[in-house]
């Protein structure tokens, strides 16, 4: 297992660890979990015209920032509309996406083949919905909220306590068919191993922390820095502190526009919003950023 992975892992347990002794109120989660956001979360799709430009370099084309921006900020303006009119298919069309963009980060030696895509892609989907339903008591509000108050919220709590054993048999079910045909995949035993451990550990840290500490920790921590570490490898940069600075000055610029973009959002907001509305436009904004982030990231293709 990759070092970043066994660091992220242990500090997520002892997280979980920590909240089991220490009372943490809603007000440090939301502090803590927009700290995640800021430093980790948005930064790592900042890197997106860079990488965009070195995998059409490779092709011999090239690409404008100027005609990047335009193609990027156009399908951010396209996706939110669908949010502002058809807010359930936008929802079902990020968890889509995410599901897909999640299982190939976590998926070990990930290959272009359909087979293996529909068994990351399921992987992940399984994972988004253990994540959002392992606390549905707290995201049954944001998702009525996100929705814009078209699907109830115990509708929201029957269903989501209905997933939650759903996806947690089909994690399971899938490390034990993995555990089958590992071989099919080109897998050796050793990373199977891994890939078991990781996820069993994943499920036991979310489901231990609040909602906003597990989701902070698996999108802010877990998700972003493994995508940070992908696109190091991409751009062929050293993994040590000369390489990381250099993914850092690269994402600063872009990243700055993010920070001030959310801040924007937070000010126009009528600061008499319930902590729930709030929080449904923030996970908004990070879906509709999202979007033309997947479409590139994607590309990268591992050795």
């Amino acid at each position: 297992m990759e070092r970043i992975k066994q660091y992220l892992l242990l500090s997520g347990l002892l997280i979980a660890l920590l909240t089991a002794f220490v009372n943490i109120n809603t007000t440090i989660q939301l502090v803590l979990f927009g700290i995640t956001i800021v430093l980790t979360g948005v930064p790592h799709g900042s890197l997106d015209y860079f990488v965009e430009k070195q995998i059409l370099a490779q092709s011999s084309k090239q690409i404008s920032m100027a005609t990047f921006l335009a193609k990027y900020f156009l399908n951010m303006f396209l996706y939110a509309v669908v949010w502002y009119i058809f807010p359930s298919v936008a929802l079902l069309l990020f968890i889509g996406l995410t599901a897909y963009h999640f299982g190939e980060i976590d998926w070990p030696m990930r290959q272009q083949s359909l087979k293996e895509k529909l068994c990351y892609s399921l992987y992940g989907l399984l994972f988004i919905i253990y994540i959002i339903t392992s606390h549905i008591n707290f995201s049954a509000p944001i998702l009525f909220e996100v929705v814009q108050q078209k699907v109830s919220i115990n509708t929201w709590l029957y269903w989501g306590n209905q997933l939650f054993f759903y996806s947690l048999f089909g994690l399971v079910a899938q490390l034990l068919l993995l555990s089958i045909f590992y071989k099919k995949l080109g897998w050796s035993i050793a990373i199977l191993l891994q890939f078991c451990i990781q996820t069993i550990v994943l499920m036991m840290i979310i489901y231990a922390l609040p909602l906003y500490l597990g989701f902070g920790f698996y999108f802010g921590a877990w998700h972003s820095l493994l995508s940070f570490n992908l696109i190091r490898k991409q751009m062929s940069l050293t993994n040590n502190i000369s390489g990381w600075l250099i993914l850092t000055k690269k994402a600063l610029p872009f990243t700055i526009v993010a920070w001030l973009g959310i801040i924007a959002l937070i000010v126009f907001q009528n600061q008499t919003q319930t902590e729930w509305l709030a929080i449904s436009n923030l996970f908004i904004g990070i879906a509709v950023l999202t979007l033309p982030h997947l479409q590139v990231f994607t590309k990268i293709k591992l050795r």
